[in-house]
């Protein structure tokens, strides 16, 4: 969880053959490629390729419109598309649709979003954990959901904010705000839909500062003029939660609207014949995660767009029930997650359908009218990460939103206004990496025959190096592992938020550049020292933009459109909590403590819906503990998705560090049984190292210590001294180690820092009391009779808090073993899907998604454990770790 501050706020600090019908000539050719060498995706040498290891072809004609265009409709002339973003400077765009070209915006940026998102956030959490007030200056901006009437009135959902923004675009694409409707307390209304009589409908995602148990979601339906005039709430599946509506189409007759449950994995269809009477008509299960709903022309048919599935769902509307399932994954991926439907249209013969493939980066065409029945027939490329598509009235062309552009790389060291956004405001063009991605739009000709599909086709199979190479090192790794018993021992290390200059931009070795580098050797000789003696990896990203989605490319190789969609909203302050690390609105997913010490009943006031699993809307589904749970891996866990707690979530009774003590249950939560209790979760309040209570107890001087000086039943004094504690039991009960995990999972998050928060350490005894923990850690199990069989594996989360010369999103990564190389450089590509398949390699298991399935695996190995002298500790000096800032 970690603020999207970054770490200082002052400048000082800062610096296939795939699917039936097409192209076995594509597989074959792209199968064709060695890559014995190399650890580029195949195909995709001459393309920018992105921190994800994918690769995209940037268009000429796109034009900018700001951070993380969302959604996007056509007028109702079709003359115009009006798209809407979700990420740090907001607007609604006015589009022309003849040519892609930007006729008007309106702006609905936060004027404080930027500092709110670089102020360390109270209680020491992320971004905005707690919430915004609805209605506080906080939460001006829009999200997601946008209608257009006949007579050019434009509806645009204004989320935390409780309104719906009301404007009208005039016959030269002009934008003009009009007024503002004032939805319900608290309904935070997400999708819009129009009925033929005019009535507006809005789905409300039901999240904010209240009781998380208060309200499932609901549609509300309001007049012409705004006046509200009925509402309706949606089934309750689990607990009186919300089920995260979003999408929503409404019938022209206005009989029935659809809203899809992006957590509930449903369609409900609501009977709104009386629009102040409506209510639920059918529950219509669908695939994984709805998010785009489109119905046809005559409202016969309703596609849903299932993000999580990689499928879309075709509902016949008179029967409400599910007539055919069209799966948009390639042949060579059937298994693997990765494609992200996220949204629809249709020809205007209605004999086709697109799909907007976010994370492959392409448009899935489905033709309608196949004998077989709806059928996948080809992609055509696009930009990064495609969030919305709409078709031409003519037929001829796609207008496509790329939510993260079409850059490769986005250097953030030493901007300039002539590295800057077109589309930002002067005030705000700033090196955090939120406000530099932006997004665009483009126009996509249609092609124009089965050739032409056919070669984009196989342009859209090699940039998404499908099917997965193959990798030489991959079979030398795999052989490696558990099952030849010489690495026995993975430890996987995820600390917070550095850039590879910030650290080791002043390694000569190296392609950084010291003019960034603000911790360097003299702040972490642990870090260096390590990096001297085994391998410097000097092009290596990470793939999540902040922690918020960072977590789950981390531990599930890709982040779900529900996370990319609401991590940029959270962290620029605009109201929403902290729905992220395996909390939804403030509760914990997964269930809630039944009973406390010695199994007596809890007081917990959340009790009524303890013991009971809820689903994680921000999940993929498995984790890389799930997939070694399930391999029969050995696993354990120090700090990895625990509980914020009350004070952080804002919800009254909320476990903190769950499961907080000996013989809580948390029904259904996957990291039970196998969690250190005693480990402190992020809390920038504890140490990470034995530094601060070594020099206390040699000074008596408490300037020291952390706030919370002690944690768990054993009073350990930092979470590398409790993870120690238990590794010596380990090693007391079987001296051979057998008894140490295959697996261990360890967060160290103190880089993260304070920033300048008065009276905290400083941002450079932070990082120094994190640099001795990895320091410690590596001496530990280098003195230790696992040391030969045991590899472990150090990556930031992301690497938002610095500056860059080569992408914000380069990082520090670190592979320490005696199987590893020593003194290696190694300036291959690398990412955070990198690490995890070269884990899972290791330790015999699958990749989880696409992201790793095409990931190169780190290749500094050696044949014998070579580099197995001990490494030693090396402690910070005591005038650094007592830095505070004033």
């Amino acid at each position: 969880m970690m603020v999207s501050n970054s770490v200082l706020t002052v400048r000082a600090f800062s610096r296939l053959l795939f699917l039936c019908g097409i192209l076995i000539a594509a597989a074959v050719l792209i199968a064709g490629c060695n890559h014995a060498e190399s650890t580029s995706p195949p195909g995709a040498e001459n393309l920018d390729r992105l921190i994800t290891g994918k690769a995209v072809s940037p268009s000429p004609q796109a034009e900018r419109i700001g951070n993380l265009p969302i959604n996007m409709i056509l007028s109702s002339n079709g003359k115009y598309a009006l798209a809407s973003d979700m990420g740090y400077q907001e607007s609604l765009w006015a589009i022309r649709t003849s040519d892609g070209h930007v006729i008007s915006k309106v702006g609905y940026t936060n004027a404080r979003a930027r500092v709110a998102a670089t102020q360390t956030a109270p209680r020491g959490g992320e971004a905005n954990q707690g919430g915004t007030a609805p209605g506080s200056y906080r939460s001006s901006g829009l999200y997601y959901g946008l209608a257009a009437s006949p007579d050019g009135t434009i509806f645009a959902s204004q989320g935390n904010h409780d309104t719906i923004a009301v404007l009208q675009l005039d016959d030269q694409g002009l934008l003009n705000p009009v007024r503002t409707i004032k939805t319900g307390k608290g309904d935070f209304p997400a999708g819009l839909a129009l009925d033929g009589r005019g009535l507006l409908y809005a789905a409300n995602n039901a999240v904010g500062m209240e009781n998380p148990f208060r309200s499932t979601g609901s549609i509300a339906i309001y007049s012409n003029d705004g006046q509200p005039l009925g509402r309706c709430e949606l089934p309750d599946r689990y607990h009186h939660t919300t089920g995260f509506p979003l999408g929503i189409a409404a019938e022209k007759s206005g009989q029935r609207v659809f809203i899809g449950s992006e957590r509930d994995d449903a369609v409900y269809a609501i009977d709104c014949g009386d629009p102040k009477l409506p209510k639920v008509a059918a529950t219509i299960d669908v695939g994984a995660h709805p998010v785009g709903l489109l119905l046809n022309r005559d409202d016969s048919r309703l596609y849903v767009a299932n993000s999580e599935s990689d499928t879309i769902s075709i509902i016949d509307t008179a029967s409400a029930r599910v007539n055919s399932t069209v799966l948009l994954r390639p042949q060579e991926a059937r298994g693997l997650r990765g494609c992200t439907p996220v949204s629809l249209a249709l020809s205007p013969d209605e004999h086709s359908l697109y799909a907007a493939l976010a994370d492959m980066n392409a448009i899935a065409v489905v033709d309608l009218t196949a004998p077989a029945g709806p059928t996948l027939i080809g992609y055509l490329s696009t930009g990064w990460y495609p969030s919305a598509v709409v078709a031409t009235k003519d037929g001829r062309r796609l207008l496509v939103t790329d939510a993260k552009g079409s850059s490769a790389r986005n250097p953030n060291g030493h901007l300039n206004a002539a590295t800057q956004p077109s589309t930002s405001p002067s005030s705000e063009r700033k090196s955090y990496v939120l406000n530099l991605l932006e997004g665009d739009v483009r126009v996509i000709n249609l092609p124009a025959d089965k050739e032409d599909l056919k070669r984009s086709t196989m342009e859209v199979l090699r940039q998404n190096s499908l099917p997965p190479p193959q990798f030489p090192v991959a079979e030398r790794i795999a052989a490696m592992g558990l099952s030849s018993h010489r690495i026995e021992h993975v430890i996987y290390v995820i600390k917070e938020n550095r850039t590879y200059d910030q650290v080791f931009g002043d390694m000569a070795k190296g392609n950084g550049d010291p003019s960034l580098t603000i911790f360097g050797k003299d702040i972490t000789p642990n870090l260096h020292a390590l990096a001297e003696r085994f391998v410097l990896l000097d092009n290596c990203y990470c793939c999540g933009d902040v922690s918020g989605d960072g977590w789950n490319w981390s531990t599930q190789g890709m982040a779900n459109a529900f996370v990319q969609r609401n991590v940029p909203y959270n962290y620029s302050g605009r109201g929403r909590k902290f729905d992220f690390e395996g909390m939804n609105n403030g509760y914990v997913t997964g269930g809630y403590p039944t009973t406390g010490e010695a199994t007596v009943p809890t007081t917990n006031p959340l009790v009524a819906h303890a013991g009971f699993a809820i689903p994680d809307v921000g999940s993929n589904g498995d984790h890389l503990w799930d997939e070694a749970a399930r391999a029969h891996v050995s696993l354990r866990n120090y700090g990895f998705y625990l509980s914020i707690g009350d004070a952080a979530a804002g919800v009254v009774g909320g476990p903190d560090n769950l499961p907080t003590s000996s013989g809580l249950r948390p029904g259904g939560h996957d990291l039970a049984g196998v969690t250190d209790i005693d480990y402190r979760r992020f809390d920038l309040d504890y140490a990470d190292s034995d530094a601060p209570s070594k020099f206390f107890t040699e000074t008596g001087d408490a300037r020291y210590l952390y706030s919370t000086a002690t944690f768990g039943k054993s009073k350990s004094p930092s979470r590398i001294a409790e993870w120690r504690r238990e590794f010596d039991l380990m090693l007391q009960n079987d001296s051979s180690g057998s008894s140490v995990p295959a697996l261990t999972l360890i967060r160290l998050p103190n880089d993260h820092t304070a920033g300048m928060k008065a009276d905290k350490h400083s941002p450079s005894a932070m990082v120094a009391d994190n640099d001795y923990a990895i320091g410690e850690l590596v001496d530990a199990v280098s003195h230790s009779p696992i040391w030969k069989s045991t590899a472990i594996f150090i990556i930031e989360d992301d690497a938002q808090s610095g500056e860059d010369h080569v992408d914000c999103h380069r990082t520090t990564c670190q592979v320490i073993s005696p199987w590893i190389k020593a003194g290696v450089v190694d300036h291959r590509f690398y990412n955070t899907d990198s690490v995890l398949r070269t884990m899972e390699l290791l330790l015999g298991l699958p990749p989880m998604t696409q992201y790793e399935a095409i990931a190169a695996p780190i290749d500094d190995w050696d044949s014998s454990a070579s580099n197995s002298a001990a490494f030693y500790a090396i402690v910070p000096s005591r005038q650094l770790m007592i830095q505070e800032n004033p």
